[in-house]
């Protein structure tokens, strides 16, 4: 089994003390991961076992009250993947996948009123984003500092940083489309 980004994001966060399917999803949504990495519980799970079964994971039972539960640790083989992973000097490209800038890309089947629109509601979402990473993911960030992980506090930051500037820039380009629309 080749090993990809989704892999090393489990075995980042059992190293981390995320050590169940389901907290992994939890953590994933409560930081706002999904921002620039979405995954879902049906592509947590059979990860899981798939990491396990290559040896990259030790699974063991962790029941909570009488529902039975798994957890995981990492495997000497998991730790020296993550490592060298975390450690590698190459990069893939940035890849973002919006549909709201996939709507935008054909904008030019709209009218420019409705293109209008679009890029309100585009900067309204940018909004909405970077306040619910400055009230919540920010704090909550500072707190993972307190327990020793300060790149939680990074990625909050760039989240809010990079949704101000979007919510900007959608911002300037409705004023744009504007200006043309009241001058025609």
């Amino acid at each position: 089994m080749p090993l990809n980004a989704s892999s090393f994001l489990i075995l980042g966060m059992v190293r981390n003390g995320v050590n169940s399917g389901y907290a992994i999803r939890r953590t994933i949504e409560n930081m706002r991961m999904e921002a620039f990495w979405a995954t879902t519980f049906a592509q947590i799970y059979p990860h899981l076992a798939d990491l396990e079964n290559e040896g990259y994971l030790v699974r063991h039972d962790d029941p909570q009250g009488a529902r039975p539960r798994s957890a995981y640790t990492l495997s000497q083989k998991g730790e020296e993947a993550l490592d060298a992973w975390l450690r590698g000097t190459d990069l893939p490209p940035i890849e973002v996948r919006d549909e709201g800038l996939l709507r935008l890309g054909f904008s030019d089947n709209l009218s420019p009123e409705e293109t209008l629109a679009l890029l309100g509601r585009l900067r309204e979402r940018s909004e909405a984003a970077e306040r619910e990473f400055c009230e919540y993911n920010l704090s909550m960030a500072a707190g993972a500092v307190e327990q020793g992980y300060r790149a939680a506090l990074m990625i909050a930051r760039m989240g809010a940083e990079y949704y101000a500037w979007a919510a900007a820039w959608f911002g300037q380009l409705e004023s744009e489309l504007q200006r043309e629309l009241d001058s025609s």
